[in-house]
């Protein structure tokens, strides 16, 4: 980095330094200093063709990595353009960092608005609708302060998205001083008192499951979480955030709660310990499944407590919350227990169930293609479509941070253009989507293409919305607004000279995956389509209360 730079390098270097690698976003009129910038460790910054799509694909970044990734936007429309994305990932837990010019400093009047291109009374303010904290700099010293804080909170714990808005004119400002260097803040540790209630309850508790989520992801303590499950013989729950958690593990149920087994065992227990989760609606069928008569929780945030009534809830760092609590079992003389539940034969009833039921075998089977056909070390980006609803709660995840389901706010478009996040640092994405999703986003397969990202756009085409589509049929409604005209895929894929395949039997997804997949290594992006109507799983909310077996 040059004695003297620009206020927008200094924040880009600022980025680069404390762990951000890729930056999305597109250049406007106010945010040129950004892309004026030049410095090896700053983060580099992919062009993509909306806003919406820089936010999804840092959203996706994150979650496939675990750090934290920023989108650059203009001021005005291309902020408002981030809004929903950012929604996405704040409810979510993944913290993007949303950076944004604002309206020129010398331009403004103190009394408001005065009529300057891209101005808004108050810009931040989108973001602070979803609770999340909005910065406003007015000079380069607050700029650089505002991004040295929207990193502290990026890192966690818990990490947190942040917004922080500069004046065009201030980040074309001259910067000379050092960039500073910012300490990763300290993980809260456990109240002991608490964590020693938690234990007297589950010393008195026979029968515990463990409910775990993103939480137990972020904070590295998978083995801990496993340790603990294996000590208390305790059958093992995961959020959509924490498949891919205890992958293969005896004691893992490794399929939806939504499905009446997997209710059942947990309504047999005596003890729910949730783990590094919200315990949000669409978990838990907006908090109507069956629970244990006594419940505890150990997570960090404060959403959990607006949920259900638990009789023990601590707010820490995951990892220490469960040392500490290992060490009061220890000390308690708690011994390790048999496994109260049959865990291993509950997954594949529920498989050989759904496959025998002429309504879900397509469905079924599609799952089992789609895992056969994807490695391993790939990551699978689901959008809000019938195909990717199968996949994001019945396929059987051998990692962590492999599937990314976007349920935190319900983001009908993620897929497609959260699929450059991993894919712009060279992970093999497969972005499984309906027909619709894609519509939202067009524009991202230039982005794929210029870039030569490893990208499979999987897609089941149905026609048009599946899932409106079957609402309207479960409620009784005529089929409105549901039909779409969709594209030639194949014409469309040319168009950005990405070739397209079509298979007509779903038994020939994995092969097709298969050539999908090695072509992306050779830096060929893929679409895959398959022309199915699917009936809709039972983690969809308008069959979470069927009393059928299907």
């Amino acid at each position: 980095m040059s004695a003297n730079t620009s206020v927008a390098a200094a924040i880009l270097e600022l980025l680069g330094r404390h762990g951000v690698e890729r930056a999305f976003g597109i250049p406007g009129v106010h945010n040129l200093p950004f892309w004026d910038a030049d410095s090896e460790s700053a983060p580099r910054i992919v062009g993509v063709r909306h806003e919406q799509a820089a936010g999804y694909a840092a959203d996706s970044l994150y979650r496939a990595t675990g750090k934290p990734a920023a989108a650059l936007l203009t001021s005005g429309p291309g902020a408002a353009n981030v809004v929903a994305a950012f929604g996405e990932a704040f409810i979510s837990g993944s913290p993007m960092i949303v950076l944004a010019s604002e309206v020129g400093q010398a331009l403004r009047s103190p009394a408001g608005p005065r009529g300057i291109l891209h101005e808004m009374a108050d810009q931040g303010a989108m973001f602070e609708a979803f609770g999340a904290t909005a910065r406003r700099a007015r000079t380069r010293q607050e700029a650089i302060a505002s991004t040295v804080l929207a990193l502290r909170e990026a890192w966690g714990p818990p990490p947190l998205g942040s917004y922080v808005g500069v004046p065009s004119d201030v980040l074309g400002e001259e910067w000379t001083a050092a960039i500073p260097h910012i300490p990763r803040l300290p993980a809260p540790g456990a109240d002991p008192h608490e964590v020693t209630d938690l234990a007297e309850l589950i010393s008195t508790s026979p029968r515990v499951v463990l409910w775990l989520g993103g939480g137990v992801v972020a904070a590295e303590a998978e083995e801990a979480a496993r340790a603990l499950a294996h000590r208390l013989g305790a059958p093992v729950l995961t959020s959509y955030a924490g498949r891919g958690l205890l992958a293969g593990d005896p004691l893992l149920v490794d399929a939806p709660v939504h499905e009446p087994e997997v209710g059942a065992l947990l309504a047999s227990a005596d003890l729910l310990l949730v783990i590094g989760s919200s315990f949000d609606g669409m978990n838990t069928k907006n908090w109507r499944i069956d629970l244990p008569p006594r419940r505890a929780a150990l997570t960090l945030g404060s959403l959990i407590h607006r949920t259900i009534d638990f009789d023990c809830v601590i707010s820490a760092d995951v990892a220490l919350g469960l040392a500490s609590l290992a060490e009061i079992l220890d000390d308690m003389g708690v011994a390790d227990r048999e496994p109260w539940a049959d865990t291993t034969s509950i997954r594949p009833t529920i498989v050989t169930r759904l496959l025998a039921d002429p309504r879900t075998t397509s469905a079924m089977t599609w799952v089992q293609q789609v895992g056969a056909g994807w490695p391993t070390d790939g990551a699978v980006v689901c959008d809000m479509a019938v195909g990717a609803y199968w996949v994001g709660g019945y396929s059987s995840q051998p990692r962590t941070r492999r599937l990314q389901y976007p349920v935190g706010w319900g983001t009908l478009g993620y897929a497609l253009p959260a699929s450059i996040g991993p894919s712009s640092i060279g992970i093999p994405t497969l972005a499984v989507c309906g027909d619709g999703g894609p519509m939202f986003a067009l524009g991202e397969l230039a982005t794929i293409a210029q870039e030569s990202l490893p990208v499979t756009l999987l897609v089941v085409d149905d026609g048009g919305y599946g899932m409106l589509r079957f609402d309207q049929q479960v409620f009784g409604h005529p089929e409105r607004g549901v039909d779409l005209l969709t594209p030639e895929w194949h014409s469309l894929g040319a168009a950005f000279g990405i070739a397209a395949e079509t298979v007509s039997d779903v038994g020939e997804l994995s092969a097709a995956l298969h050539r999908a997949h090695e072509a992306n290594l050779r830096g060929e992006p893929r679409i895959v389509v398959w022309p199915q109507r699917l009936h809709p799983p039972r983690t969809t909310s308008p069959r979470w209360f069927e009393e059928t077996s299907g």
